[in-house]
Order: C-alpha cells, then sequence, then structure tokens
C-alpha cells in the first residue's frame, strides 16, 4: 500500500468509490455484482466474507463449482477495475476481506455520528446523509436483496431519528428554519408518513405562515390521493382544520426578517468562517441533488448534498430580488411570465413520459470551460432525449428560463407539467471531466436514479456528444423501468394495453434469460387478449421470438420465425420509422446471416436516433461477421465508450469484443472480454456458449467442457438446433468457413 493512501467508498445515495494518491481518483466498477459485494464486504462487522458465504449469496441459483467460479471471475473483474485500490482487497483461500485500515465507508461513519450524544455528531451525520442506501443497486437475488433491504430500513430509521432530534434542537432553540430543514429531510424519507408530515405542517404554520403551511397540506393531500389512494388520517385533518383557524402563533419577526436575508442556513457545528459565500461576480453551480424542500432554508453541505432543495444563488437579498424581478419583467415581455399555464391538460400515461432537462451546472470555478461545455451538454442531452418517441421534452428554450434559478422541482409539475426532471452538474479537472445526473420525480421530490460519466478532457464538442448519448439513452430505460415498477403494484386488469406492453418491454430490459422472456410473453399476450391487432403487442412477441433464437433460450413453444418476419413487415409498411420494428428485422436478418441487410436496418435506426446504441453496438459485430474485425472492434469500443457503466446491453457490447478479439487471433483478451459478460450477465446461456467456444479454440477442452454442460443444462433444444445448422459459406479472414466464434462453439460440442 505504498501508493494509496486512502479509499472512500459511499453507499448513501448511490455507489461510488475513489481513490486517493495525492490527490482522489473516482473509480468505475462495471460490474453490478460487483459493486453488490463491495457494498456487502463493507458492512459486515470486521468487513470480511467466507467464500461459501459469498457464492450462495450472489450465485445460489448455480451448482457449487459454477458458482464458485462465477465468485472467482467477478474478483478478476473487480481488481482490474479497482487498479490501484484493488489493495484494499484481502484474497485468501476461506475468505474474502477489505483492508479497514485504508478505507473510509460512508454508512458506516453515518451509524457512528448518529450515535453520538453532541448537536455536532448529529449535524455531521445529516451530512453524510445522501439518501438511501444503495437505491439503484437491486439485483433480482431473493438474498441478497433481502439483505439489502434490511440494511436500507435499518439506515433509514437511524436517519429519521438523526432528522428528528435536529429538528427537536433546532426548534427548542427558537431556530426555525433549521428545524423546517430538518423536517424537510425527515419528510422525505417516507413522504406517505403523515405523523412526519404533520411535524413539517406544524412548523411551516408557525414560521412560515398559514398560507404556506396550506398550500404544503394540499401538496400532502395530493400525494396521499395519487401514490395511496387515500384521504388524509383524522389526525392530519384536523390539523389542517387548525392551521385554516389561524391556532398557531406566528415566529417573531426577527426571525422572519432573517428568513428573508438568508437563502441558505449554515449548518450546526460548522465554523462562522465556512466558505460558503461568494463574490458578488461569482455565482456558485448547484450539486446534483434531490431538492426535496419547499422552500429555501435547506443548510447547505459540506461534501455534495442529497437533499438541497434549491440550485444556490447569491446571498445578498437585494441582489437576489432585482434579479427576479428583472428576470419575471423579462418574462413578460418573452411571453413566458405565466410559465405555470404552459402545458395543457394530460392523461397520467402522457405525463408519465414527459421531463424537462435542467441547464447543467459547473462546479469548478478553476476551469474556465466548463460552463460552455455544461452549456452544449444540457442541449445536446435535449435533443438526443426527443428522438425518444415515447417521450415528451420540455424544449431548450424553456428549460433555460429555469438556469440559475431557485427552482423546487415540485413547481415543475405545476409549470410545465412533467414527472420527471434531470438535473446535473459537470465536475473537472485539468485532464477529465466528470458528470453525474439524476433523475427525479417532481411529485415527490424523490432522487429515482443517478448515475455518473468519467471523460477524459479531450475535444469538447466530441465528448460533450458522446457524453449526452449515452445519458439519453440510459434515461429513456431508467424511465421505462419506473414506470414499470409503478405498474407492477397494479393488477394486470387494472393496466390499459399500452402498460401491459411497457411491462413486457421492462421484462426484457432486466435481461435474455428464460424466466425474462417469459414474462413478457405473458404481459404481451395479455394486451393481445384486449386486442388482438394492437401492433406494438404484436412487435413485442415478435421480438421475443427472435431473442430466443439468438440467445440460445429455450422457451414452452419453438420460436416461429416466419411469423416474426410476417409482423415486423406489416409494422414497417404502416411506421416506416418505427425504430422498434427496424431493430427486430437488423437482429433476424443477422441471426439468418443476411450481415450486409442487417446492417443497413442497423444504419436506419441511429439515423432515427443516434442515442440507440444497441445498434451502433450490433454494427461492431456484424462488421467482425463480414470480415473486418478490426473495424468492429474499434465500433464496439466506442460503443462501450459512449455508454454509461450500467447500461444493460454492456454485457453484449463484451461478447460482441470477445468475438472481434478471437477473430484477430488474440485468444487470452478474448476470454477476458467473455469473463466480463459472465459477471454482468449471470444465468446466460449465450455467454456460456461463447465461454465454451473460446476455450475450446484456446485449446482448454476442460474449461471448455464445464461451460458446455453449463449451456446444455440451460438451453439444451437449442443447443442441439445450433448444431443442426448449416456451416457458414462467407469465409472469414482466416479463410475458415464461418467466424472463430461459431467454429469454437461447433468443436466444443463435438467434443
Amino acid at each position: 500500500m505504498s501508493k494509496l493512501s486512502h479509499v472512500t467508498l459511499r453507499l448513501l445515495g448511490g455507489f461510488a468509490i475513489e481513490a486517493n494518491v495525492g490527490r482522489p481518483i473516482p473509480i468505475s466498477v462495471r460490474s453490478r455484482k460487483a459493486r453488490a459485494l463491495l457494498a456487502y464486504l463493507a458492512m459486515k462487522p470486521d468487513y470480511r466474507a467466507r467464500r461459501e458465504e459469498l457464492a450462495t449469496l450472489f450465485w445460489g441459483d448455480n451448482p457449487d463449482a459454477l458458482a464458485r467460479h462465477s465468485l472467482r471471475q467477478c474478483l478478476i473483474s473487480l481488481r482490474q477495475d479497482l487498479c490501484l485500490a484493488s489493495e484494499i482487497l484481502m484474497v485468501d483461500r476461506e475468505a474474502i476481506g477489505l483492508r479497514a485500515q485504508f478505507l473510509s465507508v460512508d454508512a458506516r461513519r453515518f451509524m457512528s455520528l448518529a450515535r453520538s450524544a453532541g448537536p455536532n455528531g448529529l449535524t455531521q451525520a445529516a451530512e453524510l446523509w445522501q439518501g438511501a442506501f444503495l437505491p439503484d443497486l437491486a439485483l433480482d437475488i431473493e438474498e441478497f436483496d433481502t439483505w439489502h433491504r434490511q440494511e436500507a430500513d435499518r439506515l433509514s430509521a437511524v436517519a429519521a431519528d438523526v432528522f428528528e432530534a435536529l429538528c427537536r434542537n433546532a426548534d427548542a432553540n427558537g431556530d426555525g428554519e433549521r428545524a423546517i430543514a430538518a423536517a424537510e429531510r425527515l419528510v422525505a424519507l417516507e413522504p406517505t408518513r403523515e405523523d412526519r408530515q404533520r411535524t413539517a405542517l406544524k412548523l411551516f404554520a408557525r414560521h412560515k405562515g398559514r398560507e404556506t403551511a396550506l398550500s404544503r397540506a394540499k401538496l400532502l393531500t395530493d400525494l396521499l390521493r395519487s401514490d395511496l389512494g387515500v384521504s388524509p388520517e383524522a389526525g392530519t385533518r384536523a390539523l389542517i382544520d387548525a392551521i385554516k383557524r389561524g391556532d398557531f402563533e406566528p415566529a417573531h419577526a426577527p426571525d422572519l426578517e432573517r428568513l428573508a436575508v438568508r437563502s441558505v442556513a449554515k449548518p450546526a457545528g460548522l465554523p462562522d468562517e465556512a466558505p460558503i459565500a461568494f463574490a458578488p461576480s461569482e455565482t456558485k453551480a448547484s450539486p446534483v441533488s434531490i431538492p426535496i424542500a419547499l422552500m429555501a432554508e435547506q443548510a447547505p453541505r459540506k461534501t455534495v448534498p442529497a437533499t438541497l432543495p434549491f440550485w444556490h444563488r447569491r446571498r445578498f437579498a437585494a441582489a437576489w430580488v432585482t434579479i427576479v424581478l428583472l428576470a419575471i419583467g423579462t418574462s413578460v415581455v418573452l411571453g413566458v411570465a405565466n410559465a405555470p399555464k404552459l402545458w395543457s391538460p394530460q392523461t397520467d400515461l402522457q405525463r408519465s413520459q414527459a421531463l424537462v432537462v435542467l441547464p447543467f451546472a459547473a462546479d469548478n470555478s478553476g476551469q474556465p470551460d466548463d460552463p460552455a461545455f455544461a452549456r452544449v451538454l444540457t442541449h445536446n442531452l435535449i435533443g438526443y432525449l426527443s428522438r425518444f418517441g415515447k417521450l415528451r421534452v420540455i424544449s431548450e428554450q424553456t428549460s433555460d428560463f429555469y438556469r440559475e434559478r431557485q427552482t423546487d422541482v415540485a413547481h415543475l409539475m405545476t409549470d410545465l407539467g412533467v414527472q420527471y426532471a434531470i438535473v446535473g452538474r459537470v465536475q473537472g479537472t485539468d485532464s477529465a471531466l466528470r458528470i453525474d445526473f439524476q433523475l427525479v420525480d417532481t411529485a415527490t421530490r424523490t432522487n429515482l436514479w443517478s448515475d455518473h460519466l468519467q471523460r477524459e478532457r479531450r475535444d469538447p464538442t466530441l465528448v460533450a456528444d458522446e457524453a449526452a448519448r449515452g445519458i439519453a439513452r440510459v434515461l429513456a430505460i431508467e424511465i421505462d423501468r419506473v414506470g414499470a415498477l409503478r405498474m407492477r403494484a397494479k393488477p394486470s386488469s387494472e393496466l390499459t394495453v399500452s402498460e401491459l406492453v411497457a411491462r413486457g418491454y421492462s421484462a426484457l430490459h432486466r435481461g435474455t434469460i428464460r424466466e425474462n422472456l417469459t414474462d413478457a410473453m405473458t404481459s404481451f399476450d395479455e394486451a393481445l387478449q384486449r386486442d388482438p391487432h394492437y401492433q406494438p403487442a404484436l412487435l413485442g412477441v415478435a421480438r421475443v421470438h427472435i431473442i430466443a433464437a439468438m440467445n440460445f433460450i429455450d422457451l414452452d413453444f419453438s420460436p416461429d420465425l416466419g411469423k416474426a418476419e410476417q409482423v415486423v413487415n406489416e409494422a414497417l409498411a404502416k411506421s416506416p420509422n418505427s425504430i422498434s420494428a427496424l431493430y427486430s428485422l437488423a437482429l433476424l436478418q443477422k441471426y439468418r446471416r443476411q450481415y450486409h441487410t442487417s446492417m443497413r436496418s442497423l444504419q436506419r435506426c441511429l439515423e432515427l436516433n443516434p442515442s440507440f446504441l444497441p445498434a451502433q453496438g450490433q454494427i461492431g459485430n456484424l462488421l467482425t461477421r463480414v470480415g473486418q474485425p478490426q473495424k468492429g472492434l474499434e465500433q464496439i469500443l466506442q460503443t462501450i465508450r459512449i455508454a454509461t457503466p450500467n447500461d444493460p446491453t454492456m454485457g453484449y457490447w463484451y461478447l460482441f469484443a470477445a468475438e472481434a478479439e478471437l477473430e484477430l487471433g488474440h485468444d487470452r483478451a478474448a476470454l477476458d472480454w467473455a469473463l466480463r459478460a459472465n459477471t454482468f450477465m449471470p444465468g446466460s446461456a449465450l455467454v456460456q456458449a461463447w465461454l465454451a467456444s473460446i476455450y475450446a479454440t484456446a485449446g482448454d477442452k476442460s474449461n471448455a467442457a464445464k461451460h458446455v454442460a453449463a449451456l446444455t443444462k440451460i438451453a439444451p433444444g437449442r443447443t442441439q438446433l445450433f448444431m443442426k445448422r448449416p456451416n457458414e459459406n462467407s469465409h472469414n479472414v482466416s479463410g475458415r468457413r464461418g467466424p472463430r466464434i461459431f467454429d469454437g462453439l461447433r468443436l466444443a460440442l463435438g467434443a
């Protein structure tokens, strides 16, 4: 550990890891299971777990030998991602652990500070609370998800105790500003908890006045009706009546004056000289945060805040009032002063697909080019998101209206009729850029999902374009996923036909394994029972048939590719620019080895939507198949670079890279890529097939046999059909009749 001095692991609000080698360096861990493994070890009392425990936890559905092998491959991938920081890992024959002396874990530090009796400790604990424990790391593995849920509940309960204590202390000291800030954070933990909402309502009534408290009460009533379908409890109704009668005495005038002058309160425990003031010529860009408060009195954080309600503005009240008045005047002239009425009534489905991209902020004033980069990134992101037909994206002109404004995201729903806000920031160093972005629900002010990108500082136009493409794609996927989660809580009988289809595609996004394809077919079939001619459902069924044939998936029926082709062609006859139909056609053409025709279909997909990265990755694979593996590999690596690390298609791109490297004769590199895919796509028959092929090509008969056994166990029917398919007629660069990946698989299966 001579070079590495410290590693910081953040688990609250999202997974992040950072190595300190004289300066902090963010690390990207690409595999979800590797991130989950690190988190699990970090929360163990002794930072250590036995190999059997980890293999059972993460790969318990596999045979013991395969589970242990998967654990080893996960560790290999994790070491590669951690690079220098891999020295925090302690691995021996019996157990795997982390070197605690070199590691700082925010969740553990939070728990320690929360037990502190002093106000400073509680304030520091509140600063550390960046959000729920690993909110975006569900694995659909019962054992792990149970542990994850228990840890999240435990930490959330402690956070509630912290915010309740801070609220009581501040209220007892007559500091309504900090009391409200603490109450807001308490409410955000579980917005439908009415006892906590009543605490906030009382504070609003006393310190903000009757009208503000009643506005808050209306938001609560609407939230309960929309999320739970219930009216407020009797105690809440009684409190609202008391507020209407004016039963709460207002705060003292001096306190109200202080609130008018200070837009952000300094947390207790921070010295007065904390560096939060700026020169009049400066504007501090906001962190990527979860805006949850109704008013501007949210305490600043030393670290990246998770619950700041507004984007920071200058602290001088006179300047702030002047800016607001000028903005309002300008808005009236431009015809946008009535922004709250810009949208017309929509259905729930329309509103659930509506979003606004708030202008990305640039954090580091020492990098003068970053504000311009943030503007270009925002511009590109709005443009690329608009290419997704189901999304209703607010225009850039309207979005720019909120630049550097104190904006409560809840107002965006009433102003613009949007369900989601995209919030982002750019942090730059001399050599690199970090782009953080969040998907925020405007109805509840909750952070639904967050991620980040790391990019080298090079051509800013190219970097902004590539980053926007990757972010747009993953945001579209996450919005679909969030919608599917909401639909999952409803019985199928209450879902519309379009919602059933959306639920089916969400199942496909979870991964191409038998269980997910079966779930997708169930949703598509139910939609077709209601409307036998509903085109999106017919296309969904066709996609399932094609995916099953291409990915060694045995279903309860044999894929009918002739019928799938007919459905796709009928869809294209009605909608020639349907990306879903074009992509399905391209996959079918690829399966039938019509590689050049498939590439033309994929190129058309990219013309319609440059952010549709699956098409770009498939083109790279097809270039390999037609004898251009080096060009194909370059295209695949570009796709991986553009995408976010958690893109659900990443495992396929790893397989495509493995195939290209194998074609180039780089067997070791091919194996490395395939092992990464195995970590990213557990249970995939296609991964087992590719690993068997690569091992057989490399002459490793023992490992080839292991993966053949796994493949034939998962998909005996599709494996037999593969062996019956004729060899390809086209010749590759090595003079063989077909791609080496197929030759190797035939060799492995023949053995």
